[in-house]
């Protein structure tokens, strides 16, 4: 069986004040196939997070900070044997004196665009941007295939560069960023407004995550995604997509 798991859809500063579906950790999430468990991003929730995930058998990230690699160090002391964090070199060498040193934890570089193998799925690496300019943070999507099934994931992302488009086409499940709804903010996208495109692109189930406080309740804010297309769906905290045998 394999699976899309959403350990938390919420933005940098959770939503924690609300109840049912619209209380939302900081946006992680588990993709598994078989016997392969690959955790995206590691936050400060990671303690209630991991409570719901099976295993964990590699790590990605969408970026450096706090909100994604906050909760390293706990996942660090979770892990009960060596575990693969794949990360482009600079991204690591980031990390470890940020939240190291670590004794679970291990690098498995890799290079953007190129893809890698991770247990039982292939897994690539691309470059998205919340801001631009030489200051600006590195930030990454990634697209999972099991061989059957193809997710892409972009929980953090405003602006989708040229050569990184094509990894937003065509996929089983696309997950991307909706912090705000119906437009965009300066360093996040909204849902509504960039829907009609993600159809366009061939995208089979469009789940909208990164929730913010922009987005109606929830049960009304899936009902008007759903509204505009049968493929559109809003993700909600340990929501669990299944993607076949």
């Amino acid at each position: 069986m394999a699976y899309f798991q959403f350990l938390g859809t919420g933005p940098s500063t959770p939503i924690t004040d609300a109840t049912g579906r619209n209380h939302r950790l900081r946006s992680s999430a588990l993709a598994q196939h078989i016997s392969t468990w690959v955790l995206i991003d590691a936050t400060h929730d990671f303690e209630t997070q991991i409570e719901h995930a099976l295993s964990v058998t590699g790590v990605v990230l969408t970026n450096a900070t706090r909100d994604a690699a906050g909760g390293l160090g706990n996942l660090d002391k979770w892990l009960d044997t060596k575990t693969p964090l794949y990360a482009p070199t600079a991204l690591w060498e980031d990390l470890v004196p940020r939240y190291g040193p670590f004794q679970k934890l291990y690098h498995e570089p890799i290079e953007e665009g190129r893809t890698f193998t991770a247990g039982d799925m292939e897994i690539v690496c691309f470059r998205v941007e919340t801001s631009t300019g030489a200051a600006a943070a590195p930030t990454w999507g990634y697209r999972f295939d099991n061989g059957k099934k193809k997710v892409c994931y972009a929980s953090d992302v405003k602006t989708i560069p040229a050569e990184s488009e094509p990894f937003f086409k065509k996929n089983d499940l696309l997950v991307v960023d909706a912090a705000g709804w119906d437009k965009d903010l300066p360093t996040h996208r909204g849902a509504l407004n960039h829907l009609s495109t993600y159809v366009e692109w061939g995208n089979e189930h469009i789940v909208f995550t990164h929730i913010g406080r922009s987005a109606p309740p929830h049960t009304l804010a899936a009902a008007a995604v759903k509204k505009m297309s049968h493929r559109a769906d809003l993700a909600y905290d340990f929501m669990k997509i299944p993607l076949g045998r």
